[in-house]
């Protein structure tokens, strides 16, 4: 294997150069990207269930990345502690929980404050640790283990401790990542080029460019990617752009093949007097953080189409009519059971004497077959005796209620 990088400028620039009238494009793309989030509107009673019900979406799909998933079926069984009997089947079951619990902690610790922490937090080695540790304290020993290739060609293999940077030297592909004995100069360079940009379109450009220069150093053992990839998706979160609607990991997995050739690309080193004046291409980093942009704007046009409302109460029955001919949900349609359902989007909760009564009907008994085929097909929910009623988006839905968003959990499988 080559010599390792040493020097902190060996990953220069951070950020391309102001003034240029690239830069000036990068800069007009994420002020879209912002007004387009924040005039993105989502009703009450969808928001925090959409949150919850992308993640198994967005875990899948940046496992999908990685090669590592499973199928949208197992995950939703492994939420409900149901794991395969097959080891490679369970072991992907747990990792695809264990992204989705580190989201929890990411966006919980961060939170959506409309800017990045002060002093630089988002961008410091000890948060982008603790994302890593998020993910994998989840994880067996067994689930950690990690293998690669000395320098000298020789096999190891190593738990990857949650948390803790890499402790060997490794080659990615055609990359090779800065020494490991390094890798706190880099992280701590990598802070400070970032440090200061917190809100605005400079804040979004350096959390996209941060996405390819953490890549490069490869701080870790193993989970790299997945660890990158929800640091990017928690600084639009900090941003307030994500609301829990959408997220970068979705476009990501849909355009795989170009996402790794611009990362791969924006290794490259400069090419020529006019590609910028650091150590790495800036013409393919500016090429990375454009597609970087250009997925985010789609993840945000697609949701919107999601959450026209008229378009949404028009799946929402049709997805009430296909599942009254079901002998598990015969009474679906035998109260006006949409007219409660649309008050949910809006209102969130309901309690369970006024739905009932908003059922219509003159039959208790009539209105609790129906309320119990709701119940069964998983659009309602209750968490307790006398809690209201809430909407609720299992996987199993998403074909009627979202086509197209999660495509892969469309077939049931």
């Amino acid at each position: 294997m080559p010599s390792m990088y040493t020097s902190p400028f060996s990953m220069s620039p951070l950020l391309p150069r102001q003034g240029t009238p690239q830069m000036e494009a990068l800069s007009e793309k994420a002020s879209a990207l912002i007004y387009s989030s924040y005039q993105q509107h989502c009703p009450q009673g969808i928001a925090e269930i959409l949150r919850e019900a992308l993640r198994p979406m967005n875990s899948y799909y940046t496992n999908k990345i990685e090669g590592q998933h499973t199928t949208p079926l197992l995950i939703a069984q492994a939420m409900s502690k149901d794991f395969s009997a097959k080891p490679d089947e369970a072991q992907k079951q747990r990792a695809a929980l264990a992204c989705m619990q580190a989201e929890v902690w990411a966006e919980g610790t961060i939170g959506s404050p409309g800017i990045l922490p002060a002093g630089g937090l988002y961008f410091g080695s000890e948060f982008i640790c603790s994302l890593h540790h998020a993910m994998y304290q989840h994880l067996s020993m067994e689930d950690r283990m990690a293998h690669g290739v000395h320098q000298d060609g020789s096999a190891w293999d190593e738990e990857v401790v949650p948390g803790q940077l890499r402790k060997h030297d490794v080659q990615v592909g055609l990359h090779i990542p800065p020494s490991k004995d390094y890798l706190p100069a880099f992280m701590d360079e990598f802070h400070n080029g970032y440090r200061f940009e917190l809100r605005g379109e400079r804040a979004v450009i350096a959390i996209l460019a941060a996405h390819h220069r953490l890549a490069w150093i490869h701080p870790f053992g193993d989970g790299n990617g997945r660890t990158i990839r929800l640091h990017t998706h928690s600084g639009l979160h900090a941003l307030g752009l994500t609301k829990g609607i959408w997220s970068p990991m979705r476009g990501l997995a849909r355009s795989h093949a170009r996402y790794n050739e611009v990362l791969a690309r924006a290794d490259l080193p400069r090419e020529g007097d006019q590609d910028g004046r650091g150590n790495l291409s800036e013409k393919h980093f500016i090429q990375f953080i454009d597609f970087m942009l250009d997925t985010c704007l789609d993840q945000v046009s697609f949701m919107n189409q999601m959450l026209e409302m008229t378009g949404f109460e028009e799946r929402l029955h049709k997805m009430l009519m296909a599942e009254s001919v079901s002998p598990e949900t015969p009474n679906l349609l035998k109260l006006n059971s949409l007219l409660p359902l649309k008050y949910l989007l809006h209102a969130g909760q309901m309690p369970k004497q006024d739905f009932k009564a908003m059922l219509g009907g003159d039959s208790d008994r009539t209105q609790s077959r129906v309320i119990k085929d709701l119940t069964t097909l998983g659009i309602l929910k209750s968490e307790s005796l006398h809690a209201p009623y809430k909407l609720a988006f299992p996987i199993k839905l998403f074909r009627y209620l979202f086509p197209g968003l999660w495509v892969e959990a469309e077939s049931g499988q």
